[in-house]
């Protein structure tokens, strides 16, 4: 499978390609053009994201967390946070454990 070829980049809403889910964890990417905005929410289990492609601001805890490609960063459970993307297209995956 090819991430980038499996996300549908619009300017209504986020992409999100699935790439693997099992009782044990869940693991997809998401798409966000320049300035597009994937909404505040909370995680409910611990999670991983890493930068494949562009950059990403990533907003908790009042900071704002500049991500290039590459970075990871281990995201706090039960934290609002919002993310941003900078470049034209940016993309992350988040590795989710169950």
């Amino acid at each position: 499978m090819n991430i980038l070829e499996n996300l549908a980049f619009t300017d209504e809403r986020p992409s999100v390609c699935p790439i693997y889910r099992s009782d044990k964890m869940n693991y997809f990417a998401i798409g966000l053009l320049h300035d597009q905005i994937l909404k505040k929410h909370t995680a409910n289990v611990t999670s991983l994201l890493t930068v494949l492609k562009g950059e990403v601001e990533f907003f908790i805890n009042g900071e704002t967390l500049h991500l290039k490609e590459f970075d990871t960063y281990e995201i706090p459970v039960q934290i609002e946070h919002e993310v941003k993307g900078v470049k034209e297209k940016n993309i992350f995956t988040i590795v989710q454990e169950k």
